[in-house]
């Protein structure tokens, strides 16, 4: 069986695809852990939403998915907890739901969805590696993680004493995204998977699809352009 991590897609459904065609990931024989932020920004979240729900559904013991910070702001505007969805590409989430869905549900379907997306683990742990969105709490039991880690950034996770994050992790690597770089890169005990999709410039911007068992990844570029590369550090 292999295990794939991919996070922070942000309503770019069609690289997804992309990627996991270019592997032949199958449901019934492989592992996909999506590590959230799958909407806002780009024009395709409600599709994305749509795949997650419908497939984890139909193979939950293969596909996993996460709550990313993207999500939470989803969750938190049809809760009425706070506008701040709107300010960090909620506006293309809700057209892509009117698109799929049509004006008079689109807005319907959206709330069921978020539903959908509050009930979602943050974390999710193999007999490889530990798998979040943005970071973990070493306070805190893996079963009983506080929802802020969906914001927690590098420069705070690097401040962890590193013997006492080895000993929470079992000295597994914890995959995370959140914060875009160039290239997926081990980082102390984290793996940096996020290529700036829907962050960097089109020129720049990828979405990464990373093969845990084969310490590599596929790198889908804005153009549709796939390409294989390590995992720099692993």
């Amino acid at each position: 069986m292999r295990t794939f991590y991919i996070c922070d897609i942000h309503g770019d459904f069609k690289s997804f695809q992309k990627l996991i065609n270019h592997v032949k990931f199958a449901p019934v024989s492989d592992r996909l852990i999506i590590g959230g932020d799958m909407i806002n920004r780009g024009p395709e979240s409600a599709e994305m939403l749509q795949w997650a729900k419908e497939h984890t559904e139909k193979f939950p013991d293969r596909i996993h998915i996460l709550t990313g910070n993207h999500e939470e702001m989803m969750i938190w505007f049809m809760n009425e907890l706070s506008p701040m969805w709107m300010e960090f590409g909620g506006d293309d989430t809700i057209r892509s739901f009117k698109k799929v869905f049509g004006s008079e549900k689109g807005w319907n379907a959206a709330e069921e969805y978020a539903a959908w997306l509050e009930k979602l683990p943050l974390i999710y742990e193999d007999e490889f590696a530990i798998y979040a969105h943005a970071g973990v709490n070493i306070g805190d039991d893996k079963e009983n993680q506080p929802r802020d880690i969906v914001w927690v950034n590098q420069k705070d996770l690097l401040e962890i004493d590193e013997e006492l994050l080895k000993a929470w992790t079992g000295g597994k690597y914890i995959y995370r995204g959140h914060n875009p770089y160039h290239t997926v890169h081990v980082k102390g005990q984290f793996i940096q998977c996020d290529l700036g999709n829907g962050t960097f410039d089109e020129n720049a911007a990828a979405l990464a699809l990373v093969d845990v068992q084969k310490g590599c990844y596929y790198r889908c570029s804005k153009t549709g352009e796939v390409t294989e590369h390590l995992i720099e550090g692993f």
